[in-house]
């Protein structure tokens, strides 16, 4: 099927037209308000969106890395989302990671930076701030590639 020139396949999460080049944003938090709030944001911004409220949850998925962003807390039930980031690096996932978290310290500020973040917000965030670090997150993820 096409749309627009682009080849798409049928049947996205909710059974939308998908293709593998949108934009597509993985978030992980614990709290179910955070997750649907920023599953609005993405998808006004015409992001796919999968959400998940334990990085473990997002592990037993089989992930894209192409045009992908993960948004994760940091301080998430079970796994950290610094851990997170670790298991995926150790995986060879390369997928651009921004975290999000409502306990800000300097250490914890220097974990997520050793770790190779592409963003750092203390919650609550301004939502454009938060999508300009996506694109510059992926733009920037893409032509590393290149």
């Amino acid at each position: 099927m096409s749309s627009f020139g682009k080849d798409v396949r049928i049947g996205g999460p909710n059974g939308e037209l998908s293709d593998e080049t949108a934009t597509l944003i993985y978030v992980v938090d614990d709290d179910p308000s955070v997750r649907k709030s920023l599953k609005m944001l993405f998808r006004s911004a015409d992001m796919e969106v999968k959400t998940f409220k334990a990085a473990e949850d997002l592990l037993k998925c089989q992930l894209r890395e192409q045009n992908t962003c993960l948004i994760s807390d940091i301080k998430l039930k079970g796994l950290s989302g610094i851990e997170l980031q670790q298991q995926l690096a150790e995986r060879g996932i390369k997928i651009p990671v921004i975290f999000l978290t409502a306990f800000d310290s300097n250490e914890i500020r220097q974990q997520a930076k050793q770790g190779g973040e592409a963003g750092y917000f203390r919650k609550p965030m301004v939502d454009q701030a938060l999508l300009d670090t996506i694109h510059w997150a992926i733009s920037s993820y893409l032509s590393s590639k290149e």
